[in-house]
């Protein structure tokens, strides 16, 4: 993302909602994206910094996080979960402490661990106006600014996944958990962002891209097997 050319912190949310409505402002919540290199743009940044966007409350398996939770207290807060092993995975350790669980889910990478924990976690979003809707949906049709996430664990969970190396970015991974209503699979570098997937048939549906670290029929070979692997898991 290019350097900014001006800079807001609102103190209010509705001071940011308005001010994002201009045009060429853009929400700057870890900063890890946005502003990440040197090159002037056209783009204003609006710091979510002031917002009390940052609390998180857990009441047994139900958890409420704010948009500005970090990465590295995710990581902190649900220890030995699938959220804790996804966060670590997400970014290097000095960018943990940085990026944020809302920023994760705007820039939402194809190849996200945390936005896949999230998915197998039937996390739902809400915006500043008051909206929530299922992770999901709001993947595949953003809106808004994100104000928090609701998400729901259990010690019931199961992480697969395929790369180069052990600590490399996984090719296609498969994140999934165990609820009343049966498992709930997320996969990871199949699509443009990180897809659910309810049965091994929705897994064995799905068209990958292709690209320099696997074409689409070895896509789709890995997110079937390893499917098959997270399903018989939490059978």
């Amino acid at each position: 993302m290019p350097l900014l050319v001006d800079y807001h912190r609102p103190e209010t949310l509705d001071e940011a909602v308005s001010l994002l409505s201009r045009p060429h402002h853009i929400p700057l919540a870890g900063g890890t994206i946005i502003n990440a290199d040197r090159h002037r743009s056209e783009f204003v940044g609006v710091d979510l910094q002031s917002l009390g966007l940052d609390t998180m409350t857990i009441e047994g398996d139900t958890s409420t996080v704010g948009a500005m939770v970090r990465v590295a207290d995710i990581e902190r807060s649900f220890p030995g979960d699938l959220l804790a092993v996804a966060a670590r995975r997400e970014l290097p350790s000095t960018l943990r402490t940085i990026g944020t669980i809302g920023g994760a889910i705007a820039s939402a990478g194809r190849e996200s661990l945390l936005v896949a924990a999230l998915l197998a976690s039937s996390a739902t979003v809400t915006t500043a106006d008051g909206v929530s809707s299922p992770l999901g949906d709001f993947l595949r049709s953003p809106r808004g600014l994100i104000t928090s996430i609701e998400l729901h664990t259990s010690t019931d969970w199961a992480l697969e996944h395929t790369g180069r190396t052990p600590m490399d970015t996984p090719i296609v991974a498969v994140a999934g958990r165990r609820s009343s209503s049966g498992p709930t699979l997320a996969i990871t570098g199949v699509s443009s962002v990180p897809v659910l997937a309810r049965s091994l048939d929705e897994a064995e549906q799905l068209i990958p891209f292709s690209d320099f670290r696997g074409s689409s029929e070895y896509r789709h070979h890995l997110a079937v097997k390893l499917s098959q692997r997270v399903f018989g898991a939490l059978s």
